[in-house]
C-alpha cells in the first residue's frame, strides 16, 4: 500500500462518516464494503476489522447516529435548570442536531423497519415530555391526553427538523433564535 494511503487515527468513525455521505449519494443498494474503504483509501479489508458485513456496517451506522442523539438529548435535560424550559429546550436541541448533522436525518428516517419502542432517544424524549406535561396538567393528565400531547410534540419537532434540513427554508444565521420562536408559538 502506498504510504498517502496509510490510515491512522478513528478508522472505524471514518467509515461511518463517509458510508453516510456515500449513502446520502447514492443509496443503500449501490453501497458496499469495497466502495467505502476506496472512497477513505484504506485496503479493502480494512472495513472488516470494524463490522463483520455490510448489514453489520449498517447496524452499527443507526447505534452511531442513535447513540449521539440520545446524549446530546440527556445533556439538555440534564442542563436545563428551568423545568419550564425542558420542552422548549429539548424540541430545540432535537432540531438542531439534525440541523448541523442533516446527513443522520435522512439516513436514520430512511429506514423501513425502525422500531420506536426500541430507539432510545425518543424513549427519552417520550418519558420526559410525560413527565412534564403531567406536572402541568394536574389532575387533567389522563393518559390519552398524554399520549396524544407526546405525539403531537414529537410530530412537531420531527416535522421541524426535516424542515431545517433544507437549507434555505430558515435563517441561517439566526437558526437558534428562529427554531425557538417556532417551537415557542406552539401551546401544550
Amino acid at each position: 500500500m502506498k504510504s498517502d494511503t496509510y490510515h491512522h487515527g478513528n478508522l472505524k468513525e471514518e467509515l461511518i462518516e463517509n458510508g453516510l455521505k456515500y449513502i446520502d449519494k447514492y443509496g443503500t443498494e449501490t453501497f458496499s464494503m469495497r466502495k467505502l474503504a476506496d472512497s477513505i483509501g484504506v485496503s479493502p479489508a480494512a472495513p472488516y476489522a470494524h463490522f463483520k458485513n455490510r448489514e453489520a456496517f449498517l447496524s452499527e451506522v443507526r447505534t452511531y447516529i442513535a447513540d449521539r442523539f440520545y446524549t446530546l438529548l440527556k445533556e439538555t435535560i440534564d442542563n436545563c435548570l428551568e423545568s419550564s424550559r425542558i420542552l422548549l429546550e429539548l424540541g430545540k436541541s432535537y432540531v438542531l442536531f439534525f440541523r448541523e448533522n442533516p446527513l443522520y436525518y435522512r439516513f436514520l428516517f430512511s429506514i423501513d423497519n425502525i422500531d420506536i419502542d426500541d430507539y432510545p432517544p425518543f424513549g427519552l424524549f417520550k418519558s420526559t415530555a410525560e413527565k412534564e406535561l403531567k406536572g402541568m396538567l394536574g389532575d387533567k393528565a389522563d393518559d390519552f391526553i398524554i399520549h396524544a400531547k407526546v405525539i403531537a410534540l414529537w410530530s412537531l419537532v420531527h416535522g421541524l427538523s426535516s424542515i431545517v434540513t433544507i437549507r434555505g427554508v430558515l435563517d441561517a444565521d439566526n437558526i437558534k433564535a428562529e427554531v425557538e420562536l417556532v417551537l415557542g408559538s406552539i401551546n401544550v
